[in-house]
């Protein structure tokens, strides 16, 4: 009797599997990496966007001792009511008027109640955040003790920001009481209590 010798060598269909197994864990890997790291891109450009709104509304109280909407500049607003600025795609009874309204003198004087002192333009255009909301500029926001936004929970303190609402676009997100603001907002503090 002779002996057959088998000389194919090949894979299994278990060594198969484990390489298509590996294969799709690194995809997914790769899906949620690129997923974060597409999140942390969007807070970083609204963060970028905020500094620049910052430095505007600070260089305009410089000049007209006003911020926009004709408030008085360095005083934090107490009183919850129309001191928000927050643009037209947010559904806010506190919203005053747009950063990029002329009233606010950023992009442009007032032409209705000029501001005395202005020498702007102190930004060409004003941008919208990573989710396509505008920015909004509040005298009356309320932090928690390490700065970021007030969720009700803990000691809370009044500041006036500049900043993005996040992801959700809302102010005050759904079934909370007023004075409560989103988790999710990206703020810079201009002054606080």
């Amino acid at each position: 009797m002779s002996k057959i010798k088998n000389s194919l060598k090949g894979f299994t269909i278990i060594e198969l599997l484990v390489v298509v197994a590996i294969i799709g864990l690194l995809s997914t890997m790769t899906v949620i990496a690129v997923k974060i790291a597409r999140e942390k891109a969007k807070i970083a450009k609204s963060q970028h966007d905020i500094d620049t709104l910052y430095t505007a509304i600070s260089t305009l109280a410089n000049d007209t001792n006003q911020w926009p909407g004709h408030q008085v500049a360095n005083v934090i607003n107490l009183v919850e009511g129309n001191t928000e600025i927050c643009g037209p795609d947010i559904n806010s009874n506190n919203c005053a008027t747009s950063l990029s309204d002329l009233s606010s003198g950023i992009i442009g004087d007032d032409t209705v109640t000029p501001y005395i002192g202005w020498h702007g333009v102190y930004i060409k255009k004003i941008p919208i955040d990573s989710w396509n909301h505008e920015y909004f500029f509040d005298t009356h926001y309320m932090v928690d003790i390490d700065n970021n936004p007030c969720n009700g929970a803990g000691i809370c303190s009044s500041a006036v920001v500049v900043g993005s609402y996040g992801p959700d676009g809302k102010g005050k997100p759904d079934g909370t009481s007023a004075g409560s603001y989103g988790e999710d907002d990206i703020i810079k503090i201009i002054i606080r209590n």
